[in-house]
């Protein structure tokens, strides 16, 4: 089996910053100002950026896009570990609330988004880490008809 090869993440912001560029006709000077100028294209440019990033990097355009959304824009997201308590608070909100369980993690990632609006979360970035809060031993949700417990 052949070794999967990673991208690099200057690279990948070199040849992004050229593709968004080339649709905005501006120039950007910060990997941020490019993240927020690609997040303003029009969904088909994003697509144009993503072929064209597969052939500058050698890549499919699913391991561009999963670098990009798993990898790359983290670096612009505050550390959701400072919001942990919050997080824990809504899900055992919207449990109680009764919120279906498969639901959570989505209806929980949509609401803090939305409360931090200025933050810039990312929403699938959120999702995971409410996803991993659910999913950590530390933390398993006892529910009766009244009550919801963290253990």
């Amino acid at each position: 089996m052949g070794r999967i090869s990673t991208i690099n993440a200057e690279q990948f912001t070199i040849c992004l910053t050229s593709e968004v560029s080339a649709f905005s006709n501006a120039i950007y000077y910060s990997p941020f100002h490019v993240y927020t100028a690609f997040n303003r294209l029009l969904n088909s440019q994003r697509q144009s950026c993503w072929k064209n990033l597969s052939i500058l990097l050698n890549k499919s355009q699913q391991q561009v896009k999963d670098f990009y959304y798993n990898s790359w824009v983290k670096q612009f997201s505050p550390d959701l570990n400072v919001y942990k308590s919050e997080l824990l608070l809504q899900i055992l909100c919207n449990l109680n609330a009764g919120t279906n369980q498969k639901d959570i993690a989505r209806v929980v990632s949509e609401q803090f988004t939305r409360k931090h609006q200025e933050k810039q979360f990312n929403v699938k970035t959120v999702n995971q880490f409410v996803r991993k809060l659910m999913n950590n031993p530390e933390y398993i949700y006892q529910s009766n008809s009244e009550n919801l417990v963290a253990v």
